[in-house]
């Protein structure tokens, strides 16, 4: 058995390639306690590859796929030939990188998802009851209105509206984590909703247009409890559809 042959003994396959990995996922790791720490701020430019692999004690390679996953991510805006910028870490810009995963995670996923989106609309409906301006208040008292005269068989105007209601509400909870996470999560209740065909049920669209009211009605008379309860059970209703269809579809 040569030197060379010794050297793997003991050692699974793909063992290498699973220890690279863990490499880079620590340098990332150690990149991002290295923009914190030099408070590195938007626009700034991070030191060279060569001077990071120096700093960091691992090789270049090493750092170049970090600053790859940083750039995925949204940390980190990567610009060939110039170099590796910190980005503003605004919370559409960071938060891009779940509408990605969203768009192609699997159908039991995106059920997880809208309990989720349940519980982020429950607490900025509370919190735009307290905050909504009045010309926030008149413009999602205009919006409800037009909500009311589009016919239920006419799905784009339908969904239209409907993510426009929850926009408002989203925006005027004044918190821009929150709702932009909840315009991505709202974003996919209504892909599965138009995969279930459930906006061509009358039914659903009935309730729907009751429970609207009900949020309207609750965040009007800035009543955080109750506008919260609302908008939780709104949902709720929701994501009680989608799994019934999907539970029919898998029967």
């Amino acid at each position: 058995m040569t030197g060379g042959e010794c050297d793997n003994v003991g050692m699974l396959p793909g063992a290498d390639d699973a220890a690279s990995k863990s490499a880079v996922s620590e340098t990332a790791e150690r990149l991002k306690d290295f923009i914190v720490s030099r408070r590195l701020a938007e626009g700034d430019r991070l030191p060279s590859e060569r001077a990071l692999a120096q700093e960091l004690n691992v090789s270049r390679n090493t750092v170049r796929e970090a600053l790859g996953i940083l750039g995925r991510i949204r940390v980190l805006d990567i610009r060939p030939g110039a170099g590796a910028f910190v980005t503003d870490f605004a919370p559409a810009t960071l938060l891009d990188t779940v509408s990605f995963m969203i768009d192609f995670s699997p159908r039991a996923t995106l059920l997880d998802l809208v309990t989720l989106r349940r519980v982020i609309e429950a607490e900025t409906a509370a919190l735009a009851a307290a905050r909504m301006t009045p010309g926030d208040l008149a413009r999602l008292e205009e919006c409800f209105a037009r909500m009311a005269e589009v016919p239920a068989d006419e799905v784009d105007a339908t969904v239209a509206l409907d993510m426009e209601f929850h926009g408002i509400i989203n925006d005027a909870s004044g918190n821009r984590a929150l709702s932009t996470l909840a315009a991505t999560l709202n974003g996919t209740t209504f892909r599965l909703r138009a995969l279930g065909g459930l906006y061509h049920s009358v039914a659903p669209s009935s309730g729907a247009r009751a429970e609207h009211h009900a949020i309207f009605a609750a965040i009007r008379e800035r009543n955080a409890t109750r506008a919260s309860a609302c908008a939780a059970a709104h949902v709720a209703a929701v994501e009680q559809l989608l799994h019934d269809t999907e539970t029919a579809a898998t029967a």
